[in-house]
């Protein structure tokens, strides 16, 4: 593995706003290895209304439909730790696996590093990993002195860097706007709505069906 880059998320469900935003970045980037890596305990989220184990299978279910030159895996290290979902901690796990050289970038969307600050030890994630930024227009202008400070001594739109830097890069990166939600998806198949393929991905809707998933008589 020359690089890799992690999408962390609930995906819960996955859908077509989650899968877009990934070909877009693998598509320009060209990681190496493109890790899905659905979170066990959210913790700045509302609970999950999925287990582990089905939103595991939906992801497996919409990646399945994709070239599989894209290199698109799932990581459950956080699903199968059996402790809260901190982010450092499973950058430190994957540093000990991979070694400390490899260029790793995690993916989030601008609203999410908006919220960085109320991270577990949030101050080490430059120490272990590059940070891409995918721009959101919901997300607020104006950031906080931590994360001004933070952009000011680690931006950088150099290309090519979160390919051959191991750690401290930040980019910010437009993968396109996806007006959807999983909130949102969640309610309208409590409601008892079906979800085009637009939103969610066909098989995910049918597995969804299947488990009875997201109903008011959810297994």
């Amino acid at each position: 593995m020359k690089n890799l880059i992690i999408y962390g998320g609930t995906f819960d469900p996955v859908h077509q706003g989650h899968i877009k935003t990934a070909l877009a970045v693998q598509t320009h980037f060209h990681f190496d290895c493109f890790y899905f890596l659905p979170c066990r305990i959210p913790l700045l989220k509302d609970d999950a209304h999925a287990s582990g184990e089905h939103r595991i299978a939906m992801l497996r279910l919409a990646l399945a439909e994709l070239p599989s030159n894209l290199n698109f895996q799932i990581d459950c290290t956080e699903i199968e730790r059996e402790s809260p979902s901190y982010m450092v901690t499973t950058l430190e796990q994957l540093r000990q696996k991979l070694g400390r050289e490899l260029p790793i970038t995690l993916l989030l969307g601008q609203d999410t590093f908006h919220q960085l600050p109320a991270w577990h030890q949030w101050e080490k994630l430059l120490d272990l990993c590059n940070l891409l930024i995918i721009r959101r227009p919901s997300a607020p202008s104006q950031l906080s002195n931590a994360l001004q400070s933070l952009l000011r001594h680690h931006e950088s739109k150099e290309s090519g860097l979160l390919l051959t830097k191991k750690a401290g890069v930040i980019q910010p990166f437009d993968a396109g706007q996806y007006a959807i939600s999983s909130t949102q998806i969640r309610m309208q198949l409590r409601q008892g709505d079906k979800i085009s393929s637009d939103i969610l991905p066909a098989s995910v809707m049918a597995y969804i069906d299947m488990q009875g998933l997201y109903r008011l008589t959810s297994r």
